[in-house]
């Protein structure tokens, strides 16, 4: 009697592993709860609502979670919020702060901010009338840089895509840069500069 043996070809292979590597799940109650009472130690009396990302690596899981503070009214229409990062130490049985914390930023006119679905994040500690005057400005200083966009060879074919802002920096030149992510997965950062209350799309990079 002959055995088929059966080849399966190399990329159904990396699929598999990788659907086997990507198993999740959901976090128990006895885990909501300890984060819960973690993120209490941390700022009291504040109410944050975690979410878990769980996954399983090996024969052990991965415990991640994310929280972030209640919006905040700043100056004129800015709203901001901070997302912390936490990990669980299965060894030591505790959580602790994973990385360091993410600011986030958007201009709505609501008293309490309102609930936003798209938020833009600073890298660089920012004057609030400047994250307002750069969000104000954004979609206009992208397409000042249409042109820039044209001149470069990395960045040429991507004129026409529609983009979106995902964060604010500081380069080292002290050129703002606002990095946009386009609906068909590019990304490209402008370069800004600011003479006065002038700003101009300087260059830009794919």
């Amino acid at each position: 009697m002959k055995l088929k043996v059966l080849f399966l070809p190399w990329s159904a292979m990396l699929v598999a592993a990788a659907a086997a590597h990507a198993q999740t799940r959901v976090a128990s109650e006895a885990e909501t709860a300890s984060l819960q009472a973690y993120l209490q130690q941390l700022r009291p009396g504040v109410a944050l609502r975690p979410r878990f990302e769980i996954r399983r690596e090996g024969a052990e899981w991965r415990i991640d979670a994310w929280a972030e503070s209640p919006p905040q009214r700043a100056a004129w229409s800015l709203c901001l919020t901070t997302r912390s990062d936490y990990r669980y130490d299965a060894r030591a049985r505790r959580w602790r702060e994973n990385g360091v914390d993410r600011q986030y930023a958007w201009l709505d006119r609501a008293r309490d901010c309102g609930v936003v679905q798209e938020r833009v994040e600073l890298k660089h500690t920012l004057a609030e009338r400047d994250i307002v005057t750069m969000l104000e400005q954004q979609a206009s200083l992208l397409q000042g840089a249409r042109l820039l966009f044209a001149g470069n060879t990395q960045c040429a074919a991507q004129r026409a895509h529609n983009f979106k802002l995902v964060s604010i920096d500081v380069g080292a030149d002290q050129l703002y840069q606002l990095a946009y992510r386009s609906d068909r997965g590019g990304h490209a950062t402008v370069s800004v500069r600011k003479r006065g209350p002038e700003l101009t799309a300087w260059n830009v990079r794919c």
